[in-house]
């Protein structure tokens, strides 16, 4: 088996630097020079082995030719805290300015000349103010968001592992001694559930009020957008937390063919989380109405307000959604499944799969394009963990049914079943399905 390294990650940053980059932006954002490239992204790698008083090192760089950070989109330059003196790009800089920074909230200014010269020029010369409503976003905890720096952006998320962005888009990954490609839109990832999903938009469509002058197919996209980030956005809190867990989906109509026993039961009177959704896409509705109807007639200043306080409104609605997500998220940290409708009715936690373990489930592992089945490799149950075995044998059973399992590494693998076949995909993913490249 052969391994990636940090310059094969450099390597694959710059050709699709050229390729999906600089032919699109004008002027495309300044890419230090290769070895410079090079030089960064093996001191980064090897920094994120390193640790500091006992806690593992995440961190997240900006690389720049200057001082003066633009964002991608309009609005006023990134907020940076300047370094003096700037210090070299060495392991031991970043191990000390590490606990400074946060991969959610805050970069480190790396300063790169872009003329041709000897590696380890760069310095680290400040700290960048990203903000977290980028990294909200890409959870999906948020649909709207500033534009991110329109630089080279390095996250350091775990040991080994680092992500390569261009502002919001995510050009390359190295994780576990690979590089990883992932669909430039995570949405495409689930189309297989679109079914399961389909149920639960049908269960809450009659507490909705699509907007009277939007093209129903535009509602029609947001809606499946928002009910799949809803989803999503609990699976990446799983994932933050670092404990793993399983997440069963389920369409309404299917909840009888479930093989579980539920160890803590939700009440089925009520359903936070549903109630948040319908809320934030009622209140988004009214608002894109009021965006397309504004009454000429009626003085500027008056509609500018009504408008400011829908927006508002949207936005608190659209945080109430987040949390009631944030608090389903950790329900999974009980020992068994968390078991979720699609229309968002969470029917109980800790839950387990009452099938015979000693009953082993063969499944395809999707590689490539979904359709493209011919060299999608069998692979056995039994390969697998506890998690992994029992959401295998469960959507084997159940009918409209599908699984995300998150490791305590953080990766995620999907399950479902077509045409009576399991699949599951590993490494899937999860970004908002909004936003493009995330």
């Amino acid at each position: 088996m052969s391994y990636a390294f940090p310059a094969d990650l450099a390597t694959q940053v710059v050709e699709r630097w050229n390729q999906f980059v600089s032919r699109h932006d004008h002027p495309a954002p300044p890419l230090p020079a290769p070895d410079d490239l090079r030089h960064i992204l093996e001191t980064a790698f090897f920094a994120s082995l390193e640790r500091e008083e006992g806690r593992e090192l995440q961190f997240m760089l900006c690389c720049t030719p200057d001082l003066i950070v633009r964002r991608d989109g309009p609005g006023a330059p990134v907020p940076v805290v300047p370094i003096q003196p700037a210090r070299p790009v060495s392991v031991d800089t970043l191990r000390a300015l590490a606990p400074a920074v946060s991969p959610t909230s805050a970069a480190l200014l790396v300063r790169c000349p872009t003329d041709p010269g000897p590696a380890g020029r760069c310095t680290v010369a400040g700290i960048v103010n990203v903000g977290s409503n980028l990294a909200r976003a890409r959870s999906g905890r948020s649909f709207y968001h500033r534009p991110a720096p329109y630089a080279l952006m390095i996250d350091a998320r775990n040991a080994g592992e680092l992500h390569v962005y261009r502002g919001g888009i995510r050009l390359a990954s190295l994780h576990a001694g690979h590089l990883h490609d992932q669909l430039p839109v995570s949405g495409l990832e689930f189309l297989p559930i679109s079914g399961i999903l389909a149920c639960g938009e049908r269960a809450l469509r009659a507490r909705l009020k699509p907007p009277r002058h939007e093209p129903e197919r535009e509602t029609s996209d947001f809606q499946w957008i928002a009910l799949l980030n809803t989803i999503l956005s609990i699976v990446n809190g799983v994932r933050e937390r670092g404990h793993g867990g399983t997440i069963l989906l389920v369409a309404p109509d299917a909840k009888p063919t479930l093989p579980i026993r539920i160890k803590y039961d939700v009440d089925d009177t009520g359903s936070a989380l549903g109630d948040r959704f319908v809320e934030f896409l009622n209140l988004r509705h009214e608002l894109t109405d009021a965006r397309l109807q504004q009454d000429e007639s009626a003085p500027r200043r008056a509609a500018e307000g009504a408008l400011t306080h829908l927006q508002n409104a949207t936005f608190v609605a659209e945080e109430d959604l987040a949390d009631a997500a944030e608090l389903v998220a950790r329900l999974a940290g009980v020992d068994g499944a968390l078991v979720l409708q699609s229309d968002l009715k969470v029917l109980g936690f800790g839950a387990e799969i009452v099938l015979d373990a000693a009953q082993p489930v063969m499944a395809s592992e999707v590689t490539g394009h979904r359709r493209r089945s011919g060299d999608w490799l069998v692979v056995d149950s039994e390969r697998f963990g506890m998690r992994h075995r029992s959401a295998l044998r469960c959507v084997a059973r159940a009918s409209n049914t599908a699984a995300f399992v998150v490791s305590q590494d953080g990766t995620v693998t999907f399950l479902w079943k077509q045409d009576d076949r399991v699949l599951l995909r590993r490494n899937v993913n999860t970004a908002n399905p909004n936003m493009i490249g995330a």
